[in-house]
């Protein structure tokens, strides 16, 4: 799936593939540096996981999100769909369906 394929889709599923992919690759990276330039930026230097508790920390990362923004990523909003595009480009191409 390219990238004007993908702009098709409204950001909430977008968001949802790209931390649904994310996730399950353990990239507290892709979390820290989206969360970054949110319109309540997340405090990331003080969050360092235990590489065995990653899938916890990601959660956690998650809920601080969702709870100072409210799951609205307002001005960020292009930027967070790009950056969602580029994940899902990147790391989801093998598991696409063909057509």
């Amino acid at each position: 799936m390219d990238a004007s394929d993908l702009e098709q889709f409204p950001t909430s599923d977008l968001q949802h593939r790209a931390f649904a992919l994310a996730r399950e690759r353990r990239d507290w990276r892709f979390f820290l540096d989206l969360f970054r330039h949110t319109p309540t930026a997340i405090e990331s230097e003080d969050i360092d996981p235990d590489v065995a508790e990653i899938g916890v920390a990601i959660d956690d990362l998650l809920g601080m999100w969702r709870e100072a923004t409210k799951g609205d990523w307002g001005s960020a909003e292009p930027l967070a769909r790009a950056a969602f595009i580029d994940y899902i480009q990147r790391h989801g191409a093998a598991d696409e369906p063909t057509a």
